[in-house]
């Protein structure tokens, strides 16, 4: 944001805060004011839109402060668009001053240290219904993408930030590489890199700010971001792979979900914030690739309600096709070719795997993006129930992504070589040659298929 943005910002909040500050004094009645209310600051967006007034009280609940700031929320814009000659006022949200708040809520944990064991060593297992709370709880966040990133991923980090920026609150996404060039529709001014964030967080002075890894929980898939990532005053994971295994501060889970973009919408509307069309597409992309565009067998009818609602909010879902699955380079095509060269069929026709080496694709230049939706193909040969495309990586690293079609539990055989994901697309990374991980697919691939 421009330093002029900022502050004509500053300038709007401060005179906020002084009609409030003199409402307070003089007008407002409420028995829930009876006590010592202070308006210690009033954050404001750039154009006016909305800003979050912050209190500090003695002798009186927050909770009645704030239901009372709400019960007087239409005098106060009101006065406010008098006061200062406006068309429209901002609208207002009213918040405990979150030094204190926040120093109340470690206070909280501090008294409560004694934990079961499970939950010391991999932090917190969190109900749906707990998170509102927990987000309320600051003013700053840290989005974080895995690494190889995907529409979900991004997607989800993307909507999440979107809606804590138009409520006036700073949120950035931190990747660890450029998005694909097939998410690019997604990609906004504060997806950045870690250089980049490391510098927003010196703006914050330290102060507390919120990290959440968005679709995994595994600290290795930070890679090169873990040092910001662990500097924040909680760390919070929002997922939904079943093999996920609880790693931050706080950990919400759910292996039910089609897609986290799926959960992160539930929580933008059950806490009440915003989801702009900018949000509505990114969330669009999350849903829409981690369901195969709703074939797979994670698709439930609460999927197709979070679409259909997400289309009412603006996704715009023509261009998500276009640029996701209607924008193919030649590069991706000869990619494939090299690809079926190489293509393995066996256990009685239900086992498929192919592989490309780090040469071949050079060769084609061909990236990581021409690579995707690989072993989707290999699914849907008839007969085949398992797929394997294996890629090598320029590191040497054989990556391999998995996919069944209606038993297999691809999950738990990514598992056998530290990996994870679904039921029935899941992924694993090898530091073993090519010929390696395909031998040792093969012979347990055609173990578990003769059971």
């Amino acid at each position: 944001m421009k330093k002029s943005q900022n502050h004509r910002g500053e300038k709007l909040g401060e005179e906020i805060r002084r009609i409030i500050s003199e409402l307070l004094a003089r007008e407002l009645k409420d028995p829930a004011f009876d006590g010592m209310i202070s308006i210690s600051c009033v954050k404001s967006t750039a154009d006016g839109s909305f800003a979050t007034v912050y209190f500090t009280s003695l002798g009186t609940d927050d909770a009645a402060v704030v239901a009372g700031f709400e019960n007087a929320k239409g005098f106060i814009r009101n006065e406010i668009g008098r006061r200062l000659g406006i068309r429209r006022a901002p609208e207002l949200r009213f918040k405990a001053d979150e030094a204190e708040q926040y120093g109340r809520y470690i206070d909280g944990l501090l008294d409560g240290l004694e934990l079961p064991d499970d939950e010391g060593a991999n932090g917190k297992e969190l109900d749906f219904s707990e998170l509102p709370r927990i987000i309320d709880l600051y003013e700053r966040y840290l989005l974080f993408t895995h690494i190889h990133m995907d529409g979900d991923t991004l997607g989800a980090a993307v909507a999440f930030a979107d809606a804590m920026r138009e409520t006036g609150r700073e949120a950035w996404v931190v990747v660890g590489e450029e998005p694909p060039r097939t998410l690019g529709l997604i990609n906004a001014s504060f997806v950045i890199r870690e250089d980049d964030a490391e510098k927003q967080v010196s703006l914050w002075e330290e102060q507390p700010y919120l990290a959440i890894t968005m679709d995994f929980t595994e600290p290795e898939r930070l890679e090169g971001r873990v040092s910001i990532f662990e500097n924040a005053a909680e760390t919070l994971s929002i997922d939904h792979h079943i093999t996920s295994k609880p790693h931050c501060d706080l950990n919400y889970i759910e292996p039910g979900a089609a897609a986290t973009s799926e959960i992160v919408y539930r929580l933008l509307r059950l806490a009440a914030l915003p989801v702009t069309e900018r949000a509505a597409t990114a969330l669009y992309v999350g849903v829409v690739t981690d369901t195969g565009r709703f074939q797979y067998s994670n698709t439930t009818p609460e999927t197709h309600r979070i679409a259909a609602e997400l289309l009412e909010a603006g996704a715009d879902f023509g261009l998500v096709y276009r640029d996701i699955y209607q924008s193919v380079k030649a590069e991706k095509l000869l990619a494939q070719g090299a690809m079926l060269n190489t293509l393995d069929i066996f256990a009685d026709g239900r086992a498929a795997l192919a592989f490309v080496m780090a040469d071949t694709l050079e060769q084609l230049n061909a990236g990581e993006d021409e690579t995707d939706g690989l072993s989707e193909l290999l699914r849907s040969i008839t007969g085949v129930e398992v797929a394997v495309f294996l890629r090598e990586r320029p590191d040497g690293k054989i990556k391999a992504s998995m996919r069944s079609k209606d038993w297999f539990d691809v999950a738990a055989l990514a598992e056998e070589f530290g990996g994870g994901g679904h039921v029935r697309a899941a992924g694993f990374t090898s530091g073993l040659t090519m010929e390696e991980v395909c031998a040792q697919l093969r012979e347990n691939l055609a173990a578990a298929l003769e059971q």
